[in-house]
C-alpha cells in the first residue's frame, strides 16, 4: 500500500524525535534532587506547636489553643488588639491567620496573612506577613502595667486589675445601708502615670486611678527604684493585697 508523502514525514519525525520529547517529559516530572547530606532548617516530621505567643518587640502575636489569634501593631498586649480572628495550620511550617469581619464594612472581606515557621540558627522564628523575626514564648513580654497587677483594697471597696487587661471596680456601700455593692468593669491601662479604667462604651470618660510611690530599697547594682504603695481612686484610697490577704505594703 503507497502512503501519501505527509504521512511519511510524519512517522519519520515521530520517529527521530520521540526520544528527546520522552527525555524531556522525564526531566518535568522527576522529583527535584537533594544535595547528599543537605539538611532542612525544620523537619517535616517534628510536632511543633505554635500557641503561645510570638513577638519581636514591635508586633505581639497571641497564637490560642481554641483557634482564635490576637495581634497588636506594638508589643504591649494591653492595649487594644489591631487584629482579632481566627487561625488554621496549612503543614508542618505554615499557618494562616484570618481577621474577623470588620462591621464597619461588613462587604469587604479582610485580607488573610501567611505565617511561615523556620529555624535560624537553632533558634524557631515566626515570619508574619512583612513582619519578620518573631520568636515564641509561653509568657508576654512584660508591660509597665504588670507592676499593678492585683486585688487592691480599702474601705471604699475593691479593684482587681487582671493580666489579662480585665479589671472590676467593686464600690462598698455606706455603713449600715442594705444597698448592694455596685461594679463596673471592663478594661485597663497604664500611660506610666495614670491607671485608667475604661467601661463599657469607649466614649465615657475613664476611670482615673493615681498611683502613690515611694522609693525602694537599692538594687543590687546600687541604682535606685521606686514601687507602688496605694492607689488613689474613685472611691478612696487602696493598697494592694497578696495573697494571704494582708496589705503588701505598710
Amino acid at each position: 500500500m503507497r502512503r501519501s508523502l505527509p504521512a511519511v514525514a510524519s512517522l519519520l519525525v515521530s520517529v527521530l524525535f520521540a526520544p528527546f520529547v520522552g527525555s524531556a517529559f522525564a526531566q518535568q516530572s522527576a522529583p527535584p534532587i537533594i544535595p547528599k547530606g543537605a539538611k532542612l532548617d525544620i523537619d517535616p516530621t517534628e510536632q511543633i506547636d505554635v500557641s503561645g505567643w510570638w513577638s519581636n518587640g514591635s508586633v505581639l502575636l497571641s497564637v490560642r489553643g481554641d483557634g482564635s489569634f490576637l495581634m497588636w501593631d506594638q508589643p504591649n498586649r494591653y492595649r487594644e488588639p489591631t487584629k482579632r480572628g481566627r487561625w488554621h495550620r496549612q503543614n508542618y511550617r505554615t499557618f494562616w491567620i484570618e481577621p474577623y469581619f470588620d462591621p464597619k464594612t461588613p462587604g469587604n472581606a479582610p485580607p488573610r496573612t501567611r505565617c511561615a515557621l523556620r529555624r535560624t540558627e537553632g533558634v524557631l522564628l515566626l515570619d508574619v506577613g512583612d513582619a519578620a523575626g518573631l520568636a515564641q514564648s509561653t509568657t508576654p513580654p512584660l508591660a509597665p502595667e504588670d507592676a499593678h497587677v492585683g486585688r487592691w483594697n480599702g474601705p471604699g471597696g475593691t479593684l482587681d486589675l487582671r493580666a489579662d487587661g480585665s479589671y472590676s471596680l467593686t464600690a462598698a456601700p455606706p455603713p449600715n445601708s442594705s444597698a448592694q455593692p455596685s461594679v463596673v468593669s471592663g478594661r485597663w491601662t497604664f500611660d506610666g502615670k495614670v491607671i485608667q479604667l475604661f467601661r463599657g462604651e469607649e466614649r465615657d470618660a475613664p476611670l482615673r486611678c493615681l498611683p502613690v510611690q515611694r522609693p525602694s530599697a537599692p538594687n543590687a547594682d546600687g541604682s535606685k527604684s521606686t514601687e507602688t504603695v496605694a492607689l488613689t481612686t474613685p472611691i478612696g484610697e487602696l493598697r494592694r493585697l497578696p495573697m494571704n490577704g494582708k496589705p503588701a505594703v505598710k
